[in-house]
């Protein structure tokens, strides 16, 4: 429980191949559960059940630990999806784009998974894992049940995006933190924080506007199917 726990940093733990395609088959069989069952209540619940307690563990871990804001803060993409997933009411726009952000974003990070640096297993490496699998399927559910083309236009999204990352970076600036990866994006090279910032938003925007695309068209099948 003491390594489990551990706050001394070693290394980043190595994904080998054949984990790398388990994880991503645990990924395609929620995003088929999903689809399956994102009308059934005990299925929601699970989830959002398994989301809470993934975050409080990491939380208590962060502040019984005295983590440094550099890190502790919940500013990373995906983990202010999974606050607004959980906590926010439905229906809001707010919640439909972070629910875009975390269904595209949990796809980016378990695809391209970055570990901290301590020995698995980790608090910090369960909560990566667990964490991004329930919001990736509390993402869809909420999208498959509540996702509304009126809410959100390409260029809310463009401007969310842009608008969020840009605060991200002050906050990086502040805490010395790798907040959203836009300090160090591990697909760039170099330390320019204009070429970081503009890169890392427009990919993100192009996801966000693809799962955007996604749902919106099949809302319009459902809606044709009514008519």
């Amino acid at each position: 429980m003491n390594d489990f726990l551990t706050t001394t940093k070693t290394s980043a733990p190595p994904i080998s191949l054949l984990w790398f395609i388990v994880m991503m088959m645990v990924l395609v069989f929620l995003a088929y559960t999903s689809i399956k069952y994102y009308a059934n209540p005990l299925y929601r619940k699970t989830f959002k059940f398994l989301q809470g307690f993934q975050l409080l563990a990491l939380y208590a871990w962060y502040i019984g630990f005295a983590i440094p804001f550099s890190n502790s803060l919940p500013f990373y993409h995906c983990r202010l999806a999974m606050f607004a997933v959980l906590f926010l009411p439905d229906k809001w726009r707010s919640k439909q784009y972070f629910a875009l952000l975390g269904a595209s974003g949990a796809v980016f990070a378990l695809g391209y998974p970055v570990f901290d640096p301590y020995d698995f297993p980790h608090i910090t490496s369960f909560s990566f894992l667990l964490g991004h699998y329930a919001l990736f399927v509390n993402s869809l559910v909420y999208l498959f049940n509540h996702y509304d083309k009126k809410l959100l236009n390409k260029k809310m999204i463009v401007l969310y995006t842009f608008g969020l990352n840009l605060f991200l970076v002050g906050v990086n600036q502040l805490t010395g933190g790798n907040y959203g990866l836009l300090s160090r994006p591990p697909i760039i090279k170099g330390d320019s924080l204009l070429v970081n910032y503009l890169v890392v938003s427009t990919i993100l925007a192009t996801a966000l506007l693809l799962f955007d695309e996604l749902f919106k068209r099949r809302e319009k099948k459902i809606l044709a199917l009514i008519k």
